[in-house]
């Protein structure tokens, strides 16, 4: 069955905890349900936890104050989702935001959880699907503001675009003043580099990008593109694309921060022949690794 996407830090603590005790500094707000003996798969362990961690808390009227295990009590509630099967996450996290909107202050508090714990890149339990399910399920709350809840569709809607296995929407890109399409570029794999403001790492990056032996042979050998993405609003965009290496496309966007998923940065987006996401914002070293086995596999 279908699992939550959670990156291979998470697997590695849930698996570590095996579902036998806690070692943690700050306790968790109540002892956590035993897993009957009976229910032996992985999968109907961690559905046990989901559907039955938050029994014995009283998450309408009472306020929560120790945030510190809150915090800690709600990030082992979504390590669960791991391992999971969907259709008990998703029905699991509907009850659980209908009971936490009845108390402003819980409710407030997990939205800050997910912000923290889920929908930063750099945090343990980052997931887009885990932020998109809550987020979905805060949007149907009543008693969260009109203003949230249009961040929240922003969001979604940009993760959803954005998620490793989807296609990458076309966008008309240049080069040599010859303009095409990113659909109509014939070649294994194509890198979008996002050009950053006032970006110091971006611009090293990118440096190294251009310099590398490696990905230009694969460049001139017609198996990667590259292009260098601007937004429409950035003012130095058209002075910048004349400096760009000359094997590489170019491409400007509206509203790039707000179509895109640009949380980590230097943000590199990897597409497949089909213009599937298959990486995203991968760091240089690993990137120019890749590049050089791609050369030497195919013998260029």
């Amino acid at each position: 069955m279908n699992k939550f996407i959670l990156n291979i830090a998470l697997l590695v603590s849930l698996l570590a905890c095996a579902f036998n005790g806690w070692a943690q500094e700050v306790k968790p707000l109540f002892p956590y349900p035993e897993i009957p003996e009976t229910v032996k798969q992985v999968n109907m362990r961690a559905n046990f936890m989901v559907e039955h961690l938050w029994e014995v808390c009283d998450l309408e009227k009472n306020t929560i104050d120790n945030v510190d295990s809150f915090r800690e009590t709600f990030t082992d509630y979504i390590s669960f989702f791991v391992l999971a099967d969907v259709e008990k996450v998703d029905e699991s996290v509907k009850n659980f935001v209908k009971r936490v909107s009845k108390n402003s202050q819980n409710l407030n508090n997990v939205k800050n959880f997910v912000d923290t714990e889920v929908y930063h890149p750099n945090s343990r339990y980052y997931s887009d699907d885990i932020y998109i399910l809550f987020a979905r399920n805060f949007m149907e709350s009543k008693k969260v503001s009109k203003e949230a809840k249009r961040i929240y569709e922003e969001n979604i809607q940009r993760l959803t675009s954005s998620k490793i296995s989807s296609v990458f929407g076309d966008i008309q890109v240049n080069r040599d003043g010859k303009k095409t399409n990113l659909h109509s570029l014939d070649s294994e794999f194509t890198i979008l580099f996002f050009n950053v403001e006032n970006c110091e790492d971006c611009s090293i990056y990118k440096i190294r990008m251009s310099a590398d032996i490696a990905t230009n042979r694969l460049i001139d050998n017609g198996i990667i593109n590259i292009v260098s993405v601007y937004d429409m609003e950035d003012a130095e965009a058209d002075a910048d694309i004349a400096k760009e290496s000359k094997n590489w496309y170019t491409a400007k966007v509206e509203d790039m921060n707000g179509k895109y998923d640009m949380r980590l940065l230097p943000c590199v987006y990897i597409l497949g022949k089909d213009k599937k996401i298959i990486a995203k914002s991968p760091n240089i070293i690993d990137l120019l690794n890749l590049m050089a086995q791609t050369a030497n596999a195919k013998g260029v």
